[in-house]
């Protein structure tokens, strides 16, 4: 029946007697209808839960519903009822067949909570069993349907007219609460085998979103009789059953083996099986039954146990059991087999007991619960029984319990022992009440509040306050001495919402090892600076069984549930930040993939790659604690160019703190740091994206450019080749200055008689005049071509200053600045462009070809001039050339200076005879023509001269016209494709180098040539034209 139809009125009665220690748990139910309990799930928490079961009358089907009623520690009930609509299954399945039921419940402890297990069946015909499938559906204490999942065909009875029998399969949870389970299940070809029963044996596992998957293959096993099936400590599975000899053996040798218990191994997520093995053997005159099997993990003694209950073949009713107790660990290796006879108490009359049934069980905290059980009316198949309890030690003797005896037990619901050896049995159901009796049993080990009696201490302790950064190692001491093993030693934050919380660190015993040391009894675990990092937070501890193994029996040993460990640590004063400080608090910086990661990252395409940077930065934001917006990307990525392989570097930002109570940048990018270099301890191993991180490299932050050392270091450098620049040409400048105020200062002085003194002071009075004004006329000449200014007059007044060798000092710049433009480009292509997808090729492509093509060009115009004529127009323009610049001279005694320019002028020979006149001219031609594939503007340096060093090679006026084309051509098919490449480089990478961002600079710059060179050539032209209309 819905919930909401139920009017719920119930109490919780919990009171202690002062004779005995034990408690009462009363429950009214509302519906009238009478009911039974169907069964008790218990779990690690020792939470508890009661199947309710309300019979219809007349028949063996019971209402279409499933009702829990969930007991949690603290002693609040929460009432389940949901309804068949509501679970969304048949009819059929809430009726029995020959006493077994399609449902039935299991109890998962799970790292995310606590959970049930439904076994159901689905019919596509109610009149064809060959068409049922048993399916298992999963949900939580709150009646939260997850999934439901097909199983496989329910078993049908071929040797039975085909006759449906249900509720044949089993499920075992895995010890290590990964959320998975074993799946056990008859197999119809059993019925038709008169040896063995053939079961199939499949692993699941709960997905995130609650579906259940396959692990395993579905594995067929054959056995001689039902196994019992036990999770090994180490989270493997074992298959024990006994295999009884006494029919058929023939030998009269009565000490020979009359029966066995065998054990078959199969590994966890594994699909193959060991052989059979055998754990003990029988040898003995008197005959026994095997008349129970009951297997479990031990918590008391190291590996698994297993009670063997044999009777005797006595005439006597009142026959005692014999008790085989076996200690083995994983795989099979038995390291302690012993009897126990045991002889009841005198409390207990045998006269008063008819048929009595036996019951023992293992306690956790070492012994044995035992009790005899009788019903209380022995002719009522439903009459409640009588329970004499016991705890029983490992010599046969009989402690009491805490009630008095007999305690009477519902008829359905068998005794149950929690994890903190308590002991529940539901007492006979009155009425619309049912309750529980609890009561402590006697324990023979203490285990120190752990839960485990093998840890003895640890450091902290539970509970204890802790200094983070002062914390380096937690210790763990066992009792017995141990090794380290598969299992794992886990950390987590409680964040207050989720179970189980944060993983902060986790530590597998074999793989990472370094991180774990052993000293006989006590490990001690490496802590990194990541995982206590947020100042008054609580953090526990998990331990998985088979994290150590016992150095004697080299069996795994219990391991640590969550929320026992625990310890906090101690809140940290909190330095104020400034509000500039936030503002500005940002840090870009970069993760680097493996190589397996990069080649998983070139097959996504773009929207899946966009995926993988956000999961990326979910995942990093969760590891370190911090608001998914904290980390950000900006989804770009490049090259590693100095790894041999190829690896990509991810771009990831740590963005400002919006709160002062926010953690700061400096801290998470630490943080990050330490967790990606140690991430095989920590979750980013297990995420999708963030696994594939490369260790070694870690977080590394991107600075800017002036906390960079690298980048200070080439801006100094950069400054240096222009402050050197400079001083050449200022040195160039003096050079010609002096020159010119001693000429002038000749002329001056020529009438007078010869003086020094006077002749230096003349010098000393006009070389920083004349200095200035050379540099004034070098800077006009370079803005002349823009035309920004007209001014006729003051160019006549400096050529009385200036010949045309000697103009514009400046050029020096144009020429170092052509030389860092052709070396940026190299190592832009170098060491940049290579970690860009696909701009390493565009980059030398338009490094290689446009210099070949300048460096044809330039060989073009060498050939032309070496093939030029002299010729009479060359000549007579030079002559009157000279001509004008003499009269142009004022009657103030410049005529020496104009006779320096013909001179000069007179100097000046042909290319070709130039090249003859000395062999050290053809090497430095043929220089100047390499280095023009870089720049053609270098030729010009033939025409060039720097403190009285020139070449005074005559060149035609279509030289310099050409080299301005050449350098329009250079913009052109280098420039523009570089400036474009550059863009998309910056666009794409990660860090703004110096290196990139000044080549941009320099790209820039150079295009902007564009502008000024047609006007440049222009100039040139119009001056050429002046010349021959002046002929």
């Amino acid at each position: 029946m819905k919930l909401k139809h139920l009017l719920i009125f119930f109490s919780i009665i919990i009171f202690t007697t002062l004779s005995v220690k034990s408690n009462f748990i009363t429950y009214t139910e509302r519906e009238t209808t009478e009911f039974d309990i169907g069964g008790i799930l218990s779990y690690e928490d020792n939470t508890i839960v009661l199947q309710i079961v309300r019979n219809l009358s007349g028949g063996n089907c019971s209402e279409t519903n499933i009702s829990l009623r969930v007991i949690y520690p603290n002693g609040t009930i929460t009432p389940i009822d949901l309804s068949m609509e509501e679970l969304g299954i048949q009819p059929l399945n809430f009726c029995t067949v020959d006493g077994f039921s399609p449902i039935t419940l299991y109890a998962l402890d799970t790292k995310e909570g606590n959970f049930i297990l439904v076994t159901y069946t689905e019919a596509a015909d109610v009149n064809n069993p060959f068409t049922y499938d048993d399916y298992v559906m999963l949900i939580d204490l709150n009646g939260k349907i997850y999934s439901k999942t097909s199983m496989g065909p329910s078993l049908v009875d071929p040797t039975n007219n085909n006759t449906w029998a249900p509720g044949q399969s089993t499920i075992t949870p895995n010890v290590n609460d990964e959320q998975e389970f074993l799946y056990f299940t008859l197999l119809s070809s059993s019925y038709n085998d008169a040896v063995f029963i053939y079961c199939n044996l499949t692993q699941w596992i709960i997905n995130e979103d609650g579906t259940l998957s396959n692990t395993t293959e579905a594995m067929v096993l054959p056995f001689q009789l039902l196994p019992s099936i036990i999770s090994t400590v180490d989270g493997d599975y074992m298959f024990i059953y006994p295999n009884s000899l006494s029919s058929s053996n023939t030998s009269q040798d009565h000490f020979s083996s009359q029966a066995g218990l065998y054990a078959v191994y199969w590994e966890y997520r594994s699909n193959i099986a060991r052989a059979p093995v055998i754990l003990y053997e029988i040898s003995t005159i008197t005959e026994f039954n095997i008349t129970e099997l009951d297997c479990v993990v031990s918590y008391s003694e190291v590996g698994q146990i297993c009670l063997v209950t044999m009777q005797p073949n006595s005439t006597n009713p009142n026959s005692t059991p014999v008790y085989i107790i076996i200690n083995f660990v994983s795989g099979g290796s038995v390291f302690s087999a012993k009897h126990i006879d045991a002889t009841l108490p005198k409390i207990i009359g045998i006269a008063e007991i008819d048929d009595p049934q036996f019951l023992i069980l293992p306690l956790p905290f070492g012994g044995y619960f035992y009790s005899v059980n009788q019903q209380t009316n022995i002719s009522d198949d439903n009459s409640p029984y009588d329970i004499w309890g016991f705890v029983l030690d490992d010599n046969g003797n009989f402690i009491q319990w805490n009630l008095s005896n007999p305690v009477q037990s519902d008829s359905n619901a068998l005794p149950q022992v929690l994890t903190n050896n308590t002991l529940i049995i539901v007492q006979p159901i009155v009425g619309q009440y049912w309750s529980l009796i609890t009561t402590d049993l006697y324990k023979f080990h203490e285990d120190n509040s752990y839960h485990n009696i093998f840890i003895n201490t640890t450091n902290p302790t539970i509970g204890q306050n802790i200094i983070a950064n002062e914390t380096y190692f937690l210790t763990i001491t066992y009792t017995v001495p141990v090794v380290l093993s598969n299992g794992t030693f886990t950390i987590f934050q409680n964040n207050g919402s989720s179970n189980p919380g944060i993983v902060r660190q986790i530590i597998n015993g074999l793989n990472n090892n370094e991180y774990a040391t052993i000293n006989n009894d006590t490990v001690s675990v490496t802590i990194i600076e990541s995982t206590f990092n947020n100042p008054g937070s609580t953090y526990y501890v998990t331990i998985e069984n088979n994290f150590v193994l016992s150095l004697l029996y080299n069996g795994p040993l219990p391991g640590l549930s969550s929320n026992i460990w625990s310890f906090t640590t101690t809140s940290e004063e909190k330095e104020q930040e400034s509000k500039i400080k936030q503002l500005f608090d940002g840090i870009y910086g970069k993760v680097k993939l493996t190589e397996d990661g990069t080649s998983y990252f070139d097959n996504l395409n773009h929207s899946q790659k966009n995926e993988f940077f956000n999961n990326l930065t979910q995942e990093l934001a969760n590891a370190v604690v911090v608001a998914t917006e904290r980390i950000t990307t900006n989804y770009r990525f490049v090259i590693d160019t100095e790894s041999s392989s190829k690896q990509y570097f991810l771009s990831v930002k740590i963005e400002k703190p919006q709160d002062a109570s926010d953690k700061w940048t400096k801290l998470i990018a630490k943080d990050l740091n330490v967790m990606i270099q140690n991430m095989d301890i920590t979750v980013l191993t297990s995420e999708s994206s963030s696994k594939y991180l490369e260790s070694i490299y870690g977080y590394v932050t991107i600075p800017s450019w002036y906390e960079n050392p690298d980048y200070i270091f080439q801006f100094i450098l950069t400054a240096i080749f222009f402050l050197t620049l400079t001083i050449l040409c200022f040195i160039s400048i003096c050079y010609d200055a002096k020159n010119k105020v001693k000429s002038d200062a000749k002329s001056n002085v020529k009438n007078d008689v010869k003086n020094d003194s006077k002749y230096n002071i003349y010098n000393k009075k006009h070389d920083i005049k004349t200095f200035f004004y050379i540099m004034l006329c070098d800077v006009y000449d370079l803005i002349q071509f823009l035309q920004l200014l007209s001014c006729k007059k003051k160019m006549v007044n400096r050529k009385k200053m200036v010949d045309e060798d000697k103009k514009n000092h400046f050029k020096i710049y144009s020429y170092g600045f052509n030389f860092l433009s052709f070396v940026l480009d190299i190592l832009f292509a170098k060491i940049e462009a290579g970690s860009v997808k696909s701009i390493f090729f565009a980059s030398v492509f338009f490094v290689t070809i446009p210099y070949v093509v300048k460096l044809g060009y330039a060989v073009y115009i060498i050939l032309d001039e070496l093939v030029r004529e002299e010729n009479t127009e060359d000549s007579n323009q030079l002559s009157n050339e000279l001509l004008r610049k003499e009269d142009s001279e004022d009657s103030d005694g410049q005529q020496d200076g104009s006779q320096d320019q013909q001179d000069n002028a007179e100097e000046k020979v042909p290319i070709k005879k130039w090249l003859k006149d000395s062999k050290s001219y053809k090497i430095i031609l043929v220089i100047l023509i390499s280095l023009a594939g870089a720049e053609v503007e270098v030729l010009k340096m033939v025409n060039f001269q720097y403190c009285g060093y020139k070449f005074n090679v005559k060149l035609s006026e279509e030289f310099e016209e050409r080299i301005i084309l050449g350098e329009i051509i250079g913009i052109i098919i280098k420039n523009i494709p570089d400036f474009a490449i550059r863009v998309y480089f910056l666009s794409k990478a990660i860090d703004f180098s110096y290196l990139s961002t000044l080549t941009l600079l320099v790209t820039v710059i150079k295009i902007l040539g564009l502008i000024t060179k047609p006007i440049e050539l222009n100039i040139v032209k119009r001056k050429r034209r002046n010349n021959y209309n002046e002929l």
